[in-house]
Parts: structure tokens; C-alpha cells; sequence
């Protein structure tokens, strides 16, 4: 398996409009921010037994209340059956268990914002999909499942409650207003001592068509087969959970799949090149949040050929810089996908030429890739700033055009 890149975009915080309080602002100002400037929150909260969690989230046939109980939401699901067993233990312990957070979108419509590993392991449980283990504690329960612990156990567990706080805007709030509420939400409550990173937030935050259409583009053959990612569809288990090879995947489980292929769309149009890597990314999922079937139809082919020709050119060595030394190994770059897949998308008019000239198309772009070329802490992404993305690209685009119009 190839190594990966180091880059890391996740230490922005998170985007909060209009909530900032500048510094060095008089006490009297900051006191009338205080007034007219806070989040306009309601909370509530309620206690709930175990048993009613199936029916709010769904199982067994039930009409759904909590919505976006899926691994695509917050993040895909990373708790092991060990760590579900604990989660059940402190039940039957009857040890406090954080609550978990909703968001009222409407009236009557709930959106879970934190919590989903615990309401998984629970309604896992109550459905026989695992055996407890690990129990420190109550150790004689070790193997049992939920159909065979003792009736008195059952029942304690069936009386047993998990707090809800639901959290919704005023009133007198605005859409800005709620975005801002639950990305502060989200940026500060953590589960299982584990911080939503920027792609888990971005689709907690943004669901919506264009959502759907990245993780989808994630999953495609090509692309996983280039990452090193297990296959999707042969990856998914008759009962919908998925395979061991897929869920421990690095890429998969954080969802960096995923913030790969948002990356292609945030650089492909040179104007949009512009400020932080995080509020780029940020930017083109909530300005494509709800694009026209058309326009992700466009969308979808646009990331599609793409793929094609860098493929086609790249062969097994696509989006790898070359090894450094005779031991080094092939290493996995965001900075050269991000060049090579819009280098590609730019002359796409093209596609014939490149692709009878692809050896040599390789050759000239993996040069600028490799250790000791000038060109090389540019290509690494050694500079992860949008006027270096702008410079990859460009250093791409034009070892194309020197190919193709026989100048190198």
C-alpha cells in the first residue's frame, strides 16, 4: 500500500459568520453584541427510554423522527463491538451516558447532531447484531446478546434512559443564524473523544444534493482503485453493514475520500482559487448544496472525465509522487490529484491528443514531481496555499501544452 500525503486542512476553525466579536472593541460595544448579537437558541430536554430510540430512529419498519441516521452523516461509523458493550454496560450500570443532541429544522422534524454512535450500538443491540464483549464489570454477561440476558437484566435495560437535548433557533433567527448555531454545535461537542474534522462537519452542515454526488463520485471503481480503497459495492454485507476491510480503511472511515473529491470541484475554476483550503472546500459544498438535476449532471461529468484521462495517462501510477531514492516508496498526493485531475480537465477538447501522447504526457509531469526538479516543493505541497494550488495547476497545464504542441 502507498503511503499518503501529510497535508492537513483541518486546523482552521470552523467558518462563524457573523458571530465574531473583533478584538479591541470598547466594553460598550462588546456588551451590545452580547444584546442583540448572540445565537437565539431554545433548548430542551427530554430523558428517554432505550425502547423509544428504535421507534424515533426508525427500526423495524418504523417511521422515522430523528433523521440522518446514516454513516454518510457526522461520520461514517468507527465504534467497534467492544466499545458498543461498554456503551450497553454503563446502562446496565445505570452510570450517566452524555446525552445526545438534536436540531429542530421544522416542527416535528429532528436532526440528530450528536450521538449517532451511541444510538447505533443501542439499536444494534436491541437487534441481535452483536454479543457484549469486553464487560469489565459485569463480566458474566460476556457473549450473551440482547434475546439472552436474564428477564430482570432486560427489563432494567428497557427502563433504562438516555437524555435528549434539542436545540432550535428562535423565532426570530435566520438562516444564517441556524448554520451558525450548528456549526458551533458541532465544532465543540465531541463523541467518544473524537472532533468531527472538516469533512465530517461539512456533511453534517451542507447534506443535500451535491452531498449525495461526491460521496457518490467517491465510490466509483476508478477512484477507489487509485486511493487504495476497498470497493465499495463488493464491500457491503447483505445486512447493509460493511465489510472489515472497508470500515478500517484510513481514506474511508474519516471520510477523506470524500474531501478529495470535493477538492477537484473547489479548484477547478481558476477564480474560485481564493483564501483558506478549508473555506474553499467550505464554499463550493454550500454553494452547490442544492444544484439543479442538470447542473450536478454536468458536475458528475466534469469530475468523470477527468478521472478517465488521468488514469488513462497515469496508469498505476496516478496522483503517486515518485519514490524518492531506490527504497523510497510511491506516496499518495492531494497536492498532485488536485494538478493533475483540473491540469486535465482543462484540456479535456483535447483528450485524443493526450491520450497518444501519454507516455510522454507522464514522463514530463511526473518529472515536475520528483525530488531535486525546481519544481518539486511546489508539486509536493510543502506551500498549502491558494496561490501555490493555483501554481501546481498551472505547472500541469502548461507541461501539457509543451507535449501536445511538441515542445518538450
Amino acid at each position: 500500500m502507498a503511503d499518503l500525503d501529510d497535508i492537513d486542512v483541518g486546523d482552521e476553525p470552523v467558518s462563524v459568520g457573523s458571530m465574531v466579536v473583533p478584538a479591541g472593541i470598547a466594553d460598550t460595544q462588546i456588551e451590545k453584541h452580547y444584546q442583540t448579537g448572540r445565537l437565539r437558541v431554545v433548548q430542551e430536554k427530554n430523558d428517554i427510554f432505550l425502547t423509544h430510540v428504535l421507534s424515533f430512529i426508525g427500526v423495524g419498519g418504523k417511521d422515522r423522527v430523528w433523521s440522518n441516521i446514516r454513516p454518510e452523516y457526522q461520520r461514517r461509523l468507527r465504534w467497534d463491538n467492544k466499545k458498543k458493550s461498554q456503551l450497553i454496560e454503563s446502562f446496565i450500570m445505570n452510570v450517566p451516558v452524555p446525552p445526545i443532541f438534536l436540531y429542530e429544522k421544522n416542527l416535528g422534524e429532528f436532526e440528530v447532531m450528536d450521538g449517532q454512535q451511541r444510538l447505533n450500538a443501542i439499536a444494534s443491540f436491541y437487534e441481535g447484531d452483536f454479543a457484549l464483549q469486553g464487560l469489565k464489570v459485569w463480566q458474566a454477561l460476556n457473549g450473551k446478546r440482547y434475546s439472552q440476558l436474564p428477564p430482570l437484566i432486560r427489563r432494567g435495560l428497557d427502563r433504562a434512559k438516555i437524555s435528549a437535548i434539542t436545540l432550535t433557533s428562535d423565532n426570530t433567527s435566520t438562516p444564517s443564524d441556524s448554520i451558525d448555531l450548528r456549526a458551533q454545535v458541532f465544532d465543540r461537542l465531541n463523541t467518544g473523544g473524537e472532533r468531527l474534522n472538516p469533512q465530517e462537519l461539512r456533511n453534517a452542515l451542507y447534506s443535500g444534493s451535491f452531498n449525495d454526488l461526491v460521496i457518490d463520485l467517491s465510490r466509483l471503481p476508478k477512484f477507489t482503485t487509485a486511493w487504495e480503497i476497498p470497493e465499495y459495492a463488493s464491500n457491503v454485507l447483505a445486512d447493509g453493514s460493511l465489510a472489515e476491510a472497508l470500515e478500517k480503511n484510513n481514506l474511508f472511515k474519516r471520510m477523506t475520500d470524500v474531501e478529495i473529491v470535493v477538492r477537484f470541484f473547489a479548484f477547478k475554476d481558476k477564480d474560485s482559487i481564493s483564501g483558506s483550503v478549508r473555506g474553499m472546500l467550505d464554499d463550493v459544498t454550500k454553494r452547490n448544496r442544492y444544484a439543479s438535476e442538470n447542473e450536478l449532471a454536468k458536475l458528475r461529468e466534469d469530475f468523470e472525465v477527468a478521472l478517465d484521462m488521468c488514469v488513462e495517462v497515469f496508469g498505476d501510477d496516478v496522483f503517486r509522487l515518485p519514490p524518492q531514492g531506490a527504497a523510497g516508496r510511491p506516496k499518495l498526493s492531494r497536492p498532485l490529484f488536485d494538478a493533475e485531475m483540473v491540469g486535465m480537465y482543462l484540456h479535456r477538447e483535447r483528450k485524443d491528443e493526450i491520450f497518444s501522447r501519454s507516455d510522454r504526457l507522464k514522463t514530463e509531469i511526473l518529472g515536475l514531481a520528483t525530488d531535486g526538479a525546481e519544481s518539486y516543493e511546489l508539486m509536493v505541497g510543502r506551500a498549502n496555499t491558494a496561490s501555490s494550488i493555483k501554481d501546481r495547476i498551472e505547472a500541469v497545464s502548461e507541461a501539457i501544452v509543451r507535449v501536445l504542441d511538441g515542445n518538450a
